[in-house]
């Protein structure tokens, strides 16, 4: 077997045509890129759903198709505290 093969049978490929977003049912993503002082452009670690914008670091967790743990931590409810009058 050459090494396309072996990689193809351990590891589990998503392609667009898989994935789902886990929020709005969008069937696309992208990679997220950010513009330097200089004006150079540069890909960040996210990607992020093509219609609602949420962003994710891992497109297998945050498919909606899959069964891995998305590995979503909420942040706590903050409430301001009021000013004593």
């Amino acid at each position: 077997m050459d090494g396309l093969r072996v990689a193809c049978l351990r590891f589990r490929f998503v392609t667009v045509n898989q994935w789902k977003c886990r929020l709005c049912d969008f069937d696309r993503y992208h990679r997220v890129s950010g513009m330097r002082k200089c004006g150079a452009r540069y890909d960040t670690p996210f990607f992020a759903c093509s219609q609602c914008s949420v962003m994710f670091l891992n497109p297998a967790q945050f498919d909606a198709n899959s069964t891995a743990n998305p590995s979503v931590e909420f942040s706590p409810v903050v409430t301001p505290m009021r000013r004593k009058r």
